[in-house]
């Protein structure tokens, strides 16, 4: 598994108010606020593993990271001394539907600030 998916792009002057709006639309509800950072979350573990993502503005760049959280696999690879979170990228069944899911709405983010989509 690999851990949480990254990207860095330019962030322009009303990075929060897009951000706000697009975590308003895609229903994640914000877990976590900072003068320059946001964490929003969507899910309970109890139905689909939850999905994560930060968004951090580092001077005229913003770093976004997202992830699942804790489904039963994930909590299984806790017995390897792995986190137990994986990144949205495709690719095997480990989380695989929330992963989509995550991998969809975060794309949605990604295409306000015409960046390219994670695949």
């Amino acid at each position: 598994m690999k851990g949480r998916t990254v990207r860095e792009f330019p962030a322009n002057a009303d990075l929060w108010p897009q951000v706000e709006a697009w975590a308003a639309k895609n229903r994640f509800a914000l877990d976590h606020q900072e003068v320059n950072r946001r964490v929003y979350r969507k899910g309970h573990w109890m139905l689909m593993a939850p999905a994560w993502v930060e968004i951090r503005r580092e001077g005229q760049r913003a770093i976004l990271e997202a992830w699942i959280n804790a489904d039963l696999f994930l909590i299984l690879s806790l017995f390897s001394g792995k986190k137990s979170e994986t990144g949205i990228e495709s690719g095997g069944i480990t989380a695989a539907v929330p992963r989509r899911k995550t991998r969809e709405a975060v794309n949605r983010l990604l295409a306000l600030f015409d960046q390219k989509p994670i695949v």
